[in-house]
């Protein structure tokens, strides 16, 4: 990746919520990711707000991102993606399939959900 970096941002990341960002060499910012503890069923984790600048997208930032965050929380826990942004199937379900893939869920439109992996 070309000068590329992925760091925490905001409060210090926490089990129940953080956010990462991706800066360019330059201080602007390509890329972000938020988790949460969602509050429906508080044992999976909610990934939410992957976006990744178009221009950067076959950088592989979305999957550093991605993977920053398995390995802050670790993947021995659920996780809920809903894919929204520019987050699309193909980049989850490649994540998905992942030999040590955490177990993956897709939020569908009535708030459900299916397993992905």
């Amino acid at each position: 990746m070309e000068d590329i970096t992925i760091c925490w941002i905001g409060e210090t990341p926490t089990d129940s919520w953080g956010q990462l960002a991706a800066f360019t060499k330059d201080g602007s910012i390509v890329g972000q990711a938020t988790y949460k503890r969602w509050e429906q069923k508080p044992e999976l984790t909610y990934l939410s707000g992957f976006f990744v600048d178009n221009e950067y997208r076959k950088h592989g930032i979305a999957s550093d991102m991605m993977h920053k965050i398995f390995e802050r929380l670790g993947r021995n826990r659920p996780y809920m993606v809903n894919l929204s942004g520019n987050l699309d199937r193909l980049f989850m379900e490649t994540i998905a399939a992942e030999e040590d893939a955490p177990k993956l869920f897709e939020m569908l439109d009535d708030r459900s959900y299916k397993p992905m992996n």
